[in-house]
């Protein structure tokens, strides 16, 4: 907990210092959170993206996954024997299910984007739009995510082959099997929608805040304004977004770790044998490693991003 306070107390420090950029009005901060690009480009951007931090910090993730799964104090026990490949269990299911999750997500999170920062009336502040779009391109990529997602979780935790877990998952097939692979897809929601919503419109925030105060530096020094961010100011901007988002959704997470890990029928039954297990501190289970590996990932994800759009943008 002391280094999650540590954290916390950083993300805090790099917020404020960007609410202290140059102040600009809604019509020049929608400006600067507008993109010039195609669903298509910002599709490939996100797939690139997602895949590369993913596979960057699977290891991680691994971990987080055993010890919310786990009974055992602790953890220790389930994660030592793991050994060093089986911290890679699940690498591949969760590349393939984050490609094309962050490809859908990103493609209509910024097409909406696009469109309500233009149509929607000037009043309307512009994070709120941020969240909206965001929250409904989570929706969009459901469908694709949680199918992948649930086959990630099965391999991770029940140390099952790709294939096993996807036999295991569709059964004796028919509609029930349909069903079982979006087991915790409302769960999902419940996490993805604060979480990527949270994500971006920190990161949308953050961008602009630290490009109001590039231009006006630029421009006192009589230079031209900046294009955009240093890789290294994108980097931090991904840190801070992604770990607050990470640790303030971990509750929703435990939780859905264990209904899609067969840990629990329900997500009542999730919830009770939690605080059986640990009282209200056992829904922030793994948050330490949740927050470690998904803070990281912003580091990665975002520079990612957004070099791929330039280089994409360059090419077209």
């Amino acid at each position: 907990m002391r280094r999650l306070r540590i954290i916390l107390l950083q993300h805090v420090a790099v917020i404020a210092a960007a609410s202290r950029a140059p102040t600009a009005t809604e019509s020049t901060r929608r400006d600067s959170m507008r993109r010039d690009s195609s669903f298509l480009r910002s599709a490939a951007a996100g797939g690139v993206a997602g895949a590369s931090a993913t596979v960057a910090f699977h290891p991680v993730d691994t971990a987080k996954t055993v010890l919310q799964r786990s009974t055992q104090g602790g953890g220790g026990p389930a994660l030592r024997s793991l050994g060093v490949g089986g911290f890679y269990r699940g690498v591949l299911p969760a590349a393939f299910s984050m490609m094309p999750a962050c490809a859908v997500r990103m493609g209509v999170y910024e097409t909406f984007k696009k469109n309500l920062l233009q149509r929607a009336p000037e009043d309307v502040p512009p994070g709120a739009l941020i969240f909206c779009a965001s929250a409904l391109s989570v929706v969009v990529s459901c469908a694709v995510r949680s199918p992948l997602d649930m086959i990630k979780t099965q391999v991770q935790a029940n140390n099952l082959g790709s294939a096993a877990a996807i036999r295991n998952a569709w059964g004796n097939g028919g509609w029930a099997a349909a069903g079982r692979f979006y087991r915790g897809a409302g769960l999902a929601l419940m996490r993805d929608v604060p979480f990527f919503s949270i994500n971006l419109l920190l990161y949308e925030q953050l961008k602009a805040a630290a490009l109001a105060r590039a231009s006006a530096a630029a421009l006192a020094a009589g230079v031209e304004p900046p294009l955009g961010l240093a890789p290294t100011e994108l980097v931090m901007i991904g840190l801070v977004a992604q770990g607050t988002a990470g640790l303030l959704t971990n509750p929703v997470d435990v939780l859905k770790t264990r209904v899609q890990a067969g840990g629990a029928a329900s997500v009542s039954a999730a919830l009770q044998a939690l605080l059986r297990e640990g009282g209200p501190l056992g829904l922030m289970r793994g948050a330490g490693l949740r927050v470690l590996w998904i803070a990281p990932q912003g580091c990665i994800y975002y520079p990612a991003y957004e070099f791929t759009q330039r280089c994409l943008k360059g090419s077209g």
